[in-house]
């Protein structure tokens, strides 16, 4: 699958970055009051950072291809996805565009001018408190929840992610830490997140540039 003729790490990430989003949305409407406070806890976060590693498992070419990097959550602009290996690349995403840049290369799209827009906004759609938006895509099979640790298992419900996806499992605390998606071909992505943190809430004076060309 290609995405906005992305290199690959991108295209890999922003594969990845389908699930993100649902995760919770559907916890909410399993009625369970812990989870829900889970999402209204994320939802009111106005600036969530954090590191992150992807793992694509391509089970036809019995390989794992691993990429690093960190993500920006900011409620008023948007989230920055900066891929710093095995590529540099920033995949910016507003509620208006889709952004790829690279040292060489820049490229972007309408939100809704892509079956793939609405996916790369689901990010922001969960921690800006989207619910209706995200509880279109996804049932969920599972949910439990301690104070050590919650886990969600979810299945696609749209015509448009059963043809990417075969199950979504996703734990956290504060934060979402895992993302396991079963793909189709026994393919599979993971993407761990560490050092979450909502400080600095202020942005930098490059991120601030990064979101000016996605508006």
């Amino acid at each position: 699958m290609t995405y906005l003729n992305l290199p690959r790490a991108a295209g890999f990430l922003l594969a990845g970055l389908l699930s993100l989003l649902m995760l919770l949305s559907q916890a909410v409407h399993a009625q369970n009051s812990q989870l829900k406070q889970i999402f209204a806890q994320l939802s009111e976060t106005p600036t969530v950072r954090a590191n992150f590693e992807q793992q694509k498992k391509l089970a036809a070419m019995n390989k794992t291809f691993v990429s690093k990097g960190t993500v920006l959550f900011s409620k008023s602009q948007g989230v920055i996805w900066k891929i710093q290996s095995p590529v540099k690349a920033d995949l910016i995403v507003t509620p208006r565009k889709l952004v790829q840049k690279t040292q060489r290369t820049y490229s972007q799209i309408a939100i809704d001018k892509s079956p793939y827009g609405s996916v790369a906004t689901m990010f922001l759609q969960l921690m800006s408190g989207n619910e209706a938006a995200l509880a279109k895509n996804f049932n969920i099979v599972s949910a439990s929840y301690s104070p050590a640790q919650w886990n969600v298992a979810l299945t696609p419900k749209s015509s448009l992610f059963k043809k990417l996806f075969v199950r979504v499992d996703a734990q956290g605390q504060r934060y979402v830490d895992r993302i396991v998606i079963r793909e189709k071909a026994n393919n599979s992505t993971t993407i761990r997140f560490s050092q979450q943190s909502t400080q600095p809430q202020t942005l930098m004076a490059e991120e601030n540039a990064l979101f000016q060309l996605a508006k």
